[in-house]
C-alpha cells in the first residue's frame, strides 16, 4: 500500500548516513498500474556515490536499491564576464556568479576562441562561496573572450560565459595631459604608456575640449609610446590629444584637462639702440607665427617696469595686413615722450599672453632748431644779439655754445649758457 524512499551518499554502506525522502507515499498512486513515482526535490547532498532505496511499510524485507550508484552535483551560473563586455589590460574586474549546493572551490580558466578551449588558468582554486573573483586582466587582447568556471572536485560541473567578451589595450596619455602652453609649429613630445600588447596607435587631437576628435595627427604610428608632434596652427584653450589602438578604436585615452596651442609674436621694431624723433612717423614691425588676427601695440617710456605707465599706440590693428606673409607694420607718430628708457609691446588682442617687447631700450627725443643766427649774419663783439631757436617736444632747459671752427667743435671753454628755458 504505502512505500518508504530513502537515499545514501555512500551506496547504504553505512545505514547511520541514511537519510529519508519520505516516510511514506503511495507505491500505486495510478491503482492498477503497478508503478509508483515521487518527485524529489534533490537535496544539497553532493556525492558521486548516491543510491536510492524503496521499502514496504508494511514488511522491510520488502525493497529494492539503485542497480549502481548516481551523482548529485552542485551547479554555477556565470554572471559576468557574460558576453559583450570591453575589459582593459591590467584592470582589476570581478567575476561573478551564482552557485547551487555546497560546492567548495571553484576553478577559473578563459578562453581566447570562442571557448573551444580553455588554456589559460585564472585560478585553480578559490572559494566558490565567495561568489566573486577579482581578477587582473591580462595581456589577452581579443574579442573571443570567455571565461568558465567549474567544481574543483568535479570538472563535469561548470558554467561559462553565454557570449564573447573584449579584452582591450590601455593607454594613459602622460604629455600633453592638461595645463601645458604649446606653440604653434613648435616640435613637441605627445607620450603615454600602455597595458598589453599593442603594435601601432592612432594619434588624433581635439579643440573642443574632448567632446570630438575630428583632426588626426598621424592614422598608425608604431607604439613607442612617444611621437615627435609639430603643433599645428589650431590656436585653442580647449586642446586635448588621443591615443588609441590602430586596430580598435575602442581602446584609448585622452587628455585629462584642457591644454592651450597659441601662437607667438616677435617684435623686429623698435627693437633697441633707436632714436626716434618726436612727431615722425616710424614703422613699428613685427612677425607672426600662427593665425593670430589682430595685435595691440603699447609702449613705456621705463621698459615696462610700471605698467600704470604704459601707454597705448593702437587698441587693433591686423596682425598680418600682407596676409600670408606672417608680418605686420603700423606707423607710428612719435609721441611727445621723450625718454632714453623706451620699449614697445606687441600683443595678441584676443589673448594678452601672447607678446614680445623691443629686446633693448630705444630713445624718443625732442628736436631743436636754431633760426638765428642761422648762416650770413655778422654780429659785432660787445653788440648784444637774440640767439632764437624753435622746439619740437617737451624740452625744459637747453644749453647754448659756440663754435669758432665752422661747427667742428663745441668746446667747454665756448659755453654761452649752461642751462636756460628751452620756451624762452
Amino acid at each position: 500500500a504505502t512505500v518508504k524512499l530513502e537515499y545514501s551518499t555512500n551506496a547504504f554502506s553505512d545505514e547511520l548516513q541514511t537519510v529519508v525522502i519520505t516516510a511514506s507515499t503511495d507505491a500505486d498512486p495510478i491503482p492498477l498500474d503497478n508503478s509508483g513515482t515521487y518527485a524529489w526535490t534533490i537535496p544539497d547532498a553532493i556525492s558521486s556515490n548516491i543510491k536510492v532505496r524503496v521499502t514496504n511499510n508494511a514488511d522491510t524485507t520488502v525493497k529494492d536499491i539503485s542497480d549502481g550508484t548516481f551523482k548529485i552535483t552542485g551547479s554555477f551560473t556565470l554572471t559576468s564576464p557574460n558576453g559583450a563586455e570591453t575589459w582593459t589590460v591590467g584592470a582589476s574586474q570581478n567575476i561573478t556568479w551564482a552557485r547551487v549546493g555546497s560546492i567548495a572551490n571553484a576553478k577559473l580558466e578563459y578562453s581566447t576562441n570562442g571557448g573551444t578551449s580553455y588554456l589559460n588558468t585564472i585560478v585553480a582554486s578559490t572559494a566558490a562561496g565567495g561568489l566573486s573573483y577579482a581578477w587582473t586582466i591580462p595581456d589577452a587582447i581579443g574579442s573571443q573572450l570567455k571565461v568558465k568556471i567549474s567544481d574543483v572536485s568535479d570538472a563535469s560541473v561548470y558554467d561559462e560565459s553565454n557570449a564573447n567578451f573584449n579584452i582591450i589595450g590601455g593607454f594613459t596619455v602622460t604629455s600633453p595631459n592638461g595645463g601645458e602652453v604649446w606653440v604653434v609649429n613648435e616640435s613637441r613630445s605627445l607620450t603615454w604608456t600602455t597595458a598589453g600588447t599593442v603594435a601601432n596607435v592612432k594619434l588624433e587631437y581635439s579643440t573642443d575640449s574632448g567632446s570630438t576628435y575630428p583632426n588626426t595627427i598621424i592614422a598608425s604610428t608604431p607604439n613607442t609610446g612617444s611621437y615627435s608632434w609639430t603643433v599645428p596652427d589650431s590656436i585653442t584653450t580647449s586642446a586635448r590629444i588621443k591615443v588609441s589602438d590602430a586596430s580598435n578604436a575602442n581602446a584609448f585615452d585622452t587628455s585629462n584637462s584642457n591644454f592651450k596651442i597659441r601662437g607667438s609674436l616677435t617684435l623686429t621694431a623698435p627693437n633697441g639702440a633707436e632714436a626716434w624723433p618726436i612727431a615722425t612717423s616710424q614703422n613699428v614691425t613685427w612677425t607672426r607665427v600662427g593665425s593670430i588676427a589682430s595685435v595691440k601695440l603699447e609702449y613705456s617710456t621705463n621698459a615696462f617696469a610700471d605698467e600704470l605707465q604704459t601707454a597705448l599706440i593702437i587698441a587693433s590693428t591686423p596682425a598680418d595686413p600682407l596676409p600670408a606673409d606672417n608680418a605686420g607694420t603700423y606707423a607710428w607718430t612719435i609721441p611727445d615722450a621723450p625718454s632714453a628708457n623706451v620699449k614697445v609691446r606687441v600683443s595678441d588682442v584676443s589673448d594678452s599672453t601672447v607678446y614680445d617687447l623691443s629686446n633693448a631700450v630705444f630713445s624718443i627725443k625732442g628736436s631743436l632748431t636754431i633760426t638765428a643766427p642761422n648762416g650770413g649774419q655778422t654780429w659785432i663783439v660787445g653788440a648784444t644779439n637774440n640767439i632764437t631757436w624753435t622746439k619740437l617736444g617737451n624740452i625744459s632747459n637747453v644749453e647754448l655754445r659756440y663754435s669758432t671752427d665752422a661747427g667742428i667743435t663745441y668746446p667747454i671753454g665756448n659755453i654761452i649758457i649752461a642751462s636756460t628755458p628751452a620756451a624762452a
